[in-house]
């Protein structure tokens, strides 16, 4: 088992710098540094020098990456490294580059697919969770260097099935090798398993990790719509998961997808039907969530807000058929309908003070 070998091999080194290096340019930065922004917002001389390249929306996005911290169930992480899935995944971060003797991520005492796996077991296995500085910290090499031309290929082969910048947006989730890989992990971890809460929505709630509390599990997937949900609740039944009490929070991929109103409803009456046979008591739906009306008016970003309005209504509708609950805890949220721009990273999703909100409402809903 990887688990046991990532303890058999605990190296007695750490990553302590990191390099970045983008063609000519390269750059080294503490480890303790990115730790430190992370945590303070302070930033070092060799990291002011490094976010000097960066755009104010892009410094954000970093910070917010910081702060993802996932805790995972670390059984399930190691029997998904070892899938045909997982090892396609790191030997692609490995070994797709222009030169066959480097790679996205380079370390220079050879090994470099072993040391991402006991990276990511160790990462996860730290007490904050696997995030860019657990698994940083983990990592077997007291030197690692991330290429980012290299990585921004890998990106863009990852995210190719999702269409060019020119075509709409469309659901994905099960065809994509992220979703994909996403919701195996959801299936080890879920099997024969029995929780008080689940919460099923997309990457609004999935920003909220395993953060509810003890006995429940959050499946919220990137890019979810009703579509995917009905796959995805199809896939975790046969792994006998039970639910006492079920939150579906949906619907905004839905409106920025195009889905018609009548595809929608019977997509999320059938998602309530499954997650019915999940041993569960209780159901409660979450509207669809605003985004500002900036982000409304990018059709690359998020849905036109009446068609965002339109799609409460049609939750409303099928909570009435289906004698199940509309919860409104997520008003602090908006004004008018519209996303408050001190609560949102970028127009469409939720800063860290917005999901303090939406958790709430959620444990206030798991509460009951």
């Amino acid at each position: 088992m990887l688990l046991h070998s990532c303890f058999d091999l605990l190296p007695s080194l750490a990553a302590e710098k990191v390099t970045v290096r983008y063609g000519l340019f390269e750059q080294s930065i503490p480890v303790a540094d990115i730790r430190n922004y992370g945590e303070t917002q302070k930033v070092s001389g060799d990291l002011k020098s490094f976010l000097g390249y960066f755009s104010a929306k892009d410094k954000q996005k970093f910070q917010n990456a910081l702060q993802v911290k996932m805790s995972l169930d670390i059984a399930a992480l190691d029997k998904l490294i070892n899938t045909g899935r997982g090892k396609q995944i790191l030997s692609f971060v490995s070994q797709a580059t222009v030169f066959p003797t480097r790679s996205a991520i380079a370390r220079s005492d050879g090994g470099s697919i072993q040391a991402l796996r006991s990276a990511i077991i160790l990462g996860a296995k730290s007490p904050e969770g696997l995030g860019i500085t657990s698994f940083l910290e983990a990592y077997p090499s007291n030197k690692l260097v991330f290429d980012v031309s290299k990585i921004s290929k890998l990106v863009s082969m990852a995210n190719l099935s999702s269409g060019s910048a020119d075509a709409p947006p469309k659901d994905d989730v099960s065809s994509s090798p992220l979703g994909q890989i996403a919701l195996q992990y959801q299936i080890f971890a879920a099997q024969d398993k029995q929780f008080s809460g689940c919460l099923f929505g997309d990457s609004i709630s999935a920003e909220l990790g395993n953060t509810l509390g003890n006995g429940t599990f959050n499946f919220g997937l990137n890019g979810l719509s009703t579509i995917s949900l009905v796959e995805q609740l199809k896939s975790l039944i046969p792994t006998k998961v039970k639910c006492e009490k079920a939150i579906i929070a949906i619907g905004g991929n839905d409106a920025w997808y195009g889905i018609s109103d009548e595809l929608f409803s019977k997509n999320l009456q059938e998602a309530i039907a499954l997650v019915r046979t999940m041993g569960n008591k209780e159901i409660f739906l979450i509207p669809a969530f605003y985004s500002t009306v900036a982000a409304s008016l990018d059709p690359t970003l998020s849905a036109p807000l009446p068609k965002v309005e339109q799609i409460n209504v049609l939750i409303n509708q099928v909570a009435e058929t289906e004698k199940v609950p509309v919860e409104a805890g997520l008003a602090p949220l908006y004004e008018n309908n519209v996303l408050k721009e001190n609560l949102t990273s970028d127009g469409d999703h939720l800063n860290a003070e917005g999901l303090k909100i939406y958790r709430q409402a959620l444990l206030q809903i798991l509460q009951k």
